[in-house]
């Protein structure tokens, strides 16, 4: 990939060995924070972003639950300052924002303030904005990452929210530091694994390039720990290749939106193995009459048939996101290269200023 040399491919190649510094040094990434945690009563608490912020969070969110014992919220910045109502006082606001710079986001945590909320700022730029709008901060410390289309931030912030539940519920005697080893040791075998996925990823574009080169709308169908891979791929997709993409969860999907679908749409099916993958299978076979351009991702050896994606993912039950998403960030940056566009810089560099959405 030296024609990609420090670009968006090659941060999704430094996510491996940036999450294990992240771990190695996750006691001084996570102190303020959790020490903040155990300064108040919390008993739930909300991830406020947009963006790929909060897809992060919507990819943490179900193994914090699971974790932490109690209810991990996810919402946009400005449903949460305009239209959520918080009842429970004992709440923690996690605002993230990957430059310290969104508008809506600082928004949020002003309106947590104001209520009396706990407050901490997530950012992976330090003394940026963001943190002059909370009580503490957490650093996501993921280095350089200048590309416009995020991919190491989406892995590393997921992976910043996971590691402060396992502080967490290790602290308060939910976890041994032996389970907590254990459950670092899978985030580390799925992260580990996303190089060897990109690699498979960028051979199996380059050998199915002309067709996809065709593709105006992509449709990407996922379900349980990959609904947030859905978001975060069709973010990612549209960022590069600037055409329609969209991401449904299976079950949504089947209620209208299969209408839609016609012979030139192209159909991106996450495949992770779980109790939906045959009912995904299903929806696969119907569509191969409407549409010749399906595609399976998955590490099901059974389904080579030449066109789909099959390779070596772990499948983790609470950690497949780290993997699904890879694919989908090659295809982004791949494509948008042959169709001559530059993901890396931005269509209008001056959109947030004319728009107000960030903070400079």
């Amino acid at each position: 990939m030296s024609d990609f040399s420090g670009d968006m491919y090659n941060y999704i190649l430094e996510t491996k060995d940036t999450v294990r510094e992240i771990v190695k040094n996750r006691s001084a990434i996570l102190q303020s924070a959790v020490d903040y945690f155990f300064d108040r009563t919390i008993e739930q608490l909300y991830l406020i972003g947009s963006g790929t912020s909060y897809h992060a969070g919507y990819a943490a969110k179900r193994f914090m639950e699971k974790i932490l014992r109690m209810p991990v919220r996810i919402s946009y910045p400005l449903v949460f300052k305009d239209i959520e109502t918080v009842f429970n006082k004992n709440t923690l606001v996690m605002g993230s924002s990957h430059g310290g710079q969104s508008s809506s986001t600082l928004a949020g945590l002003d309106k947590a303030r104001q209520e009396g909320l706990g407050t901490i700022a997530a950012t992976a730029v330090h003394d940026s904005e963001i943190i002059r709008h909370a009580d503490t901060v957490l650093y996501c410390e993921l280095g350089e990452e200048n590309a416009g289309p995020k991919t190491k931030g989406y892995f590393c912030a997921a992976v910043t929210h996971i590691l402060f539940a396992l502080a967490i519920a290790q602290r308060k005697g939910f976890i041994t530091q032996e389970e907590e080893q254990g459950y670092i040791a899978r985030i580390q075998k799925s992260t580990d694994n996303i190089p060897v996925i990109a690699g498979a990823a960028d051979l199996w574009y380059k050998a199915h390039a002309e067709e996809l080169q065709q593709s105006r709308r992509i449709v990407i169908i996922g379900y349980e720990n990959n609904i947030a891979t859905c978001m975060e791929g069709t973010l990612k997709i549209l960022e590069a290749v600037r055409y329609s993409v969209s991401g449904y969860e299976l079950e949504e999907f089947m209620h209208g939106i299969y209408h839609s679908i016609w012979e030139n749409d192209f159909m991106f099916y996450l495949g992770a193995q779980g109790q939906y993958y045959p009912r995904l299978l299903k929806l696969i076979n119907y569509f191969e009459d409407r549409t010749r351009h399906n595609f399976l991702f998955s590490a099901d050896n059974t389904r080579r048939n030449g066109k789909n994606f099959i390779a070596p993912f772990v499948d983790d039950d609470d950690f497949s996101f780290f993997e699904y998403i890879v694919p989908l960030q090659v295809i982004a940056r791949r494509l948008s290269a042959d169709l001559g566009i530059d993901c890396n810089s931005s269509s209008d560099p001056d959109f947030h200023r004319k728009m107000g959405s960030y903070k400079f």
